[in-house]
């Protein structure tokens, strides 16, 4: 009796060890994204790659750090600084399926600066892909240049900001223009598929977690099950002799 419970014991500890490995939450809240975050701003580090390989791109020259996370309920935009924005012709980021023109926050011509911000509909676990157009004409040849890179952005370095250093951002509720709503003018299934594709995604994370630990539940308690039955056979056994 006693190798029994002994024998359940550890099969109940390794049943929890594995639900604390499969739920804990992730040191960078990968398994909720960002919906774990409350309201509020976050400074965030980040780099831009080329388009297939690791290598930063030269473009990550042009982009002042950290980036600035702001979350405002269900929704969460990334805010940056450009320099040499002259250069940068045109930067679009990801949304849905498609990519739409960043939003731009300010500009100071004299400094050459311009303060953009983009509306985040998926994981930043990854890299983003951004499609910037680049025109330098004080160049010989005129460097003039389509082309994709990647944003890279390190959770990691997520930091709250205090309110003093949110006011020096002098963020206003009409710099958040929603781009799915421009997008609806031109075409009205953008949207749709933009909303349903960020839920699915979730969604899928979720489900995901969920099959995974039921079947290790599920697998473990038919092998404690298994191990009762074989114990109280053999008990049977020798009690019969």
């Amino acid at each position: 009796m006693r190798n029994n419970l002994r024998q359940i014991a550890v099969t109940f500890i390794i049943v929890v060890l594995l639900g604390i490995v499969f739920l804990r939450p992730e040191s960078s809240f990968a398994a909720n994204d960002l919906d774990s975050l409350e309201d509020g701003v976050y400074s965030l580090d980040y780099v831009i790659l080329h388009a297939e390989t690791e290598s930063v791109s030269i473009a990550n020259d042009y982009f002042e750090k950290p980036a600035f996370l702001i979350v405002k309920g269900d929704e969460h935009y990334i805010r940056f600084e450009l320099n040499h924005s002259e250069w940068t012709k045109e930067l679009q980021s990801p949304l849905g399926d498609s990519f739409v023109d960043v939003h731009v926050i300010s500009e100071d011509k004299e400094k050459n600066t311009r303060i953009v911000q983009f509306k985040v509909d998926r994981d930043l676990q990854g890299p983003i892909e951004f499609k910037m157009h680049v025109l330098i004409e004080s160049m010989d040849p005129v460097y003039d240049h389509r082309y994709t890179v990647r944003f890279s952005f390190d959770l990691k370095s997520l930091k709250e900001l205090e309110e003093k250093e949110i006011e020096k951002l002098e963020i206003k509720e009409t710099d958040f223009i929603d781009p799915e709503k421009k997008a609806e003018a031109t075409d009205g299934k953008d949207e749709t598929k933009t909303n349903s594709g960020a839920k699915s995604g979730g969604e899928a994370k979720y489900n995901t977690v969920l099959i995974t630990v039921t079947i290790t539940v599920v697998v473990l308690l038919a092998l404690m099950i298994l191990i009762i039955w074989r114990n109280k056979n053999k008990k049977d056994k020798e009690n019969v002799k």
